[in-house]
């Protein structure tokens, strides 16, 4: 069966290991994206529903989500939410161990899923679909590589993040690239510390290797926790920190990358 078509773009906020801060940058580039005037979902597919802690208004009201639709306690419209900086925050929801073997078996089945369900949704185009993801290999994040057009790497300046870089690419590979509507996987790298000089060989080497497809950086700064503390995302905790400004530049470049080409001007005789 042919995969349901999508109008809108779908990011896929992915890492290939856990403790990147992948949930910390898909939450900040949700709100950062809404700040150009896109509407934005936010959808949890990780069942830690962490992005709740990031975004939700009421968590308490963030117990329900998607989990919860697939268990028949709900449907989407109960399950979204209004969540910061103008983002819909799709939660992942409360879910035990058994229900979560038979969800996964489900998504195990049915691989065209996620994007069923998004065209479903019949969202305005320019409506951008942010998908948080757990770490590594799941069916979790085959059904998010299966729909975006644009994934967002998330590692760290480390050895081990450079060594993940093989297994990410497999992955892209596998569901990704040969699709016509998928545009670019980007590398966003997570709590540089610039004067840590095993930080900046690592950043130099990632430059080396992935060229273009280096989204960005996020340097080391305290606002980032400070803001998760206070509840608010980092550009309106502190506007004018290096973290933010960070995210407003990636975000920039995203857009850049998820903007149509522009049509080719008509050959004419003068």
């Amino acid at each position: 069966m042919a995969q349901a078509v999508l109008t809108m773009p779908v990011i896929a906020v992915i890492g290939a290991k856990g403790g990147v801060g992948k949930t910390t940058v898909a939450a900040n580039l949700g709100t950062t994206l809404a700040e150009t005037g896109h509407a934005v979902l936010a959808v949890d597919l990780d069942p830690q529903n962490a992005l709740r802690f990031h975004l939700a208004l009421d968590r308490e009201a963030c117990e329900t989500g998607l989990a919860g639709v697939l268990a028949g306690r709900a449907n989407w419209t109960q399950a979204m939410q209004p969540g910061r900086g103008g983002v819909v925050l799709l939660p992942f929801g409360a879910i035990d161990d058994e229900h979560q073997i038979d969800l996964e078996r489900h998504l195990a089945d049915h691989p065209g899923w996620l994007a069923e369900t998004l065209a479903r949704f019949q969202l305005p185009p320019d409506t951008l679909v942010l998908l948080d993801t757990p770490p590594g290999p799941s069916v979790y994040l085959q059904q998010a590589l299966r729909v975006a057009q644009l994934c967002v790497v998330t590692v760290l300046p480390d050895a081990g993040s450079f060594a993940t870089l093989p297994l990410v690419d497999r992955m892209i590979d596998k569901y990704c690239r040969g699709r016509a509507d998928f545009v670019a996987d980007l590398y966003l790298v997570n709590q540089v510390d610039a004067g840590k000089r095993l930080n900046r060989d690592v950043l130099q080497a990632l430059r080396h290797e992935l060229g273009d497809r280096l989204l960005g950086v996020v340097h080391q700064d305290q606002a980032v926790c400070e803001a998760l503390a206070s509840a608010v995302d980092v550009r309106r905790y502190a506007p004018f920190s290096e973290a933010a400004e960070d995210f407003a530049q990636s975000a920039r470049q995203i857009l850049r990358r998820l903007a149509p080409p522009a049509p080719l001007a008509e050959n004419r005789r003068p």
